[in-house]
C-alpha cells in the first residue's frame, strides 16, 4: 500500500513552569495507561525538523505506527534547535505526561538530562535515527549506516567487473562532514570495501551533504583526473543532497549519460529522495542505498507498545516482527550504548525496484 505523507503542523507547547504538577493536558484523559500509570493516548515524537522530507517521513512513520496500534500520534518539531527541543521534552514529561515519547536527538549529548526525567516519571521512550550519549532508552532504533556504506561498496565492485571483467577503475568517494556520525560510518563502510581491490584507485574528497560542495568538489576532481589522463569510473555520494549536487558537475563537464550509454559514469547514493529515484529508474543513477525512515520510528513505536507500555522490557536478544508495513519486516534485538537496540537494515535500489511504495521519497512524489 502507498505510503503519503500527512502534513506535519508545527506543534507549540504551552510554556508551562517546569516546577508544576500538572498530571496531563485536558485532552489527554483517555485511552490505555503505560507503565508510568499516565492515562494519556497520545504518543509523542520529538522530531528535529519539519523542513527536511526525511524528517516529515520519520514523523509520519510514528503517527501512522501509534494510530493503527488505537493511540493518537503528536509531533513536537525542535526547528533544528536542541535547547528548544530538550524544553518542549520537559514540557511533555512533567505537564503532558503522555502514554509514551519517541525522539530523533538534535544533539545526541543534551537530550541525556531530559531522558533522565523522562524515565524516572517512569515514562517509556524511544530513540531513533540518532544515538543520545549516556542516557538510557527503553529501545534506540537506528540506521546501520556502516552496512549501508559497505552495501555501496559492493556495489561498486559488481559494477567496475561487469565494465572491466575484475575490480579496477577509478573511484570517487565524495565523502560527509566527519562532525557526521553517519557519513562518517558510510564512508567507513564503503572505504572499507573498496581498498580490499589494490587495482581499484580511491579518491576521497570533502563533497557531502551541501549539493554545492559537492559540485565544486566533483569538478576539482574531474580537472585534476582530466590533467593527469584518468578517466573517473563512478561516483559515490553518500547522502542525496550531495547527489543532486554532483549530477551538475558530471552534466558541466559533458559525463552525465545513461546506463549502456557511451561515457556514462557510474552513480551511487544514498537515502531515497523522490528525485534521485527518479534518476535511478531513468538509468541515470545506477544504486541507491535506501533507509527505512517510514520504519524508524514506526518499529520503535510498535516496541514501545509491545513491550514497556505493557510492562515488559525490551529484551537485547531474539527477534521483533512488525505489524505495519515498512523495508524491514523482521528486526533483531541487541544489547547498545543506550540498553536495547535495533539496527535497521539499508536496502540497495536500482531501476527495476527504485519504485517500491515503501521507499519514502517515493511518497513525495
Amino acid at each position: 500500500m502507498l505510503k503519503k505523507l500527512t502534513a506535519i503542523v508545527t506543534t507549540t507547547l504551552v510554556a508551562i513552569s517546569l516546577a508544576a504538577c500538572g498530571s496531563g493536558s485536558t485532552d489527554a484523559d483517555t485511552g490505555s495507561s503505560g507503565s508510568g500509570g499516565s492515562s494519556s493516548n497520545e504518543i509523542w515524537y520529538s522530531t528535529k525538523n519539519s523542513t527536511e522530507l526525511v524528517h516529515v517521513a520519520m514523523a509520519d512513520g510514528v503517527t501512522q505506527a501509534a494510530e493503527m496500534l488505537g493511540y493518537t500520534g503528536e509531533v513536537a518539531v525542535a526547528e533544528a534547535d536542541a535547547a528548544k527541543q530538550n524544553d518542549q521534552m520537559n514540557n511533555l514529561i512533567q505537564n503532558i505526561v503522555p502514554a509514551a515519547i519517541v525522539v530523533n536527538p538534535y544533539d545526541s549529548d543534551s537530550i541525556s538530562d531530559v531522558m533522565a526525567r523522562a524515565n524516572d516519571a517512569n515514562i517509556p521512550i524511544a530513540v531513533i535515527d540518532n544515538k543520545a550519549n549516556n542516557a538510557q532508552a527503553d529501545v534506540a532504533v537506528l540506521f546501520d549506516s556502516i552496512k549501508s556504506g559497505e552495501e555501496a561498496g559492493n556495489k561498486a565492485v559488481e559494477l567496475l567487473t561487469e565494465k572491466y571483467g575484475e575490480p579496477k577503475g577509478v573511484v570517487v568517494n565524495l565523502y560527509g562532514e566527519v562532525v557526521s556520525q553517519v557519513f562518517k560510518e558510510r564512508s567507513e563502510g564503503f572505504e572499507n570495501v573498496i581498498k580490499q581491490y589494490p587495482d581499484i584507485e580511491l579518491i576521497s574528497v570533502l563533497g557531502a551533504p551541501e549539493s554545492d560542495v559537492a559540485t565544486s568538489a566533483l569538478n576539482n576532481v574531474i580537472a585534476d583526473a582530466k590533467s593527469s589522463g584518468k578517466t573517473i569510473d563512478l561516483v559515490n555520494t553518500p547522502t542525496d543532497t550531495a547527489t543532486l549536487g554532483a549530477v551538475e558537475a558530471l552534466k558541466t563537464n559533458d559525463m552525465w549519460y545513461k546506463t549502456g550509454e557511451d561515457g556514462h559514469v557510474f552513480f551511487i547514493s544514498h537515502d531515497g529522495l523522490g528525485d534521485v529515484l527518479d534518476l535511478v529508474q531513468e538509468g541515470y543513477v545506477d544504486a541507491e542505498v535506501v533507509i527505512d525512515v517510514f520504519g524508524v520510528g514506526g518499529i520503535a513505536t510498535e516496541i514501545l507498545h509491545a513491550y514497556p507500555m505493557q510492562g515488559k522490557e525490551v529484551p537485547t536478544s531474539g527477534t521483533f516482527t512488525p505489524e505495519g508495513e515498512y523495508l524491514n519486516t523482521e528486526v533483531t534485538f541487541t544489547s547498545g550504548d543506550s540498553g536495547a537496540t535495533v539496527m535497521l537494515d539499508p536496502l540497495v535500489v536500482d531501476a527495476s525496484n527504485a519504485d517500491n511504495p515503501l521507499i519514502w521519497g517515493n511518497a513525495t512524489k
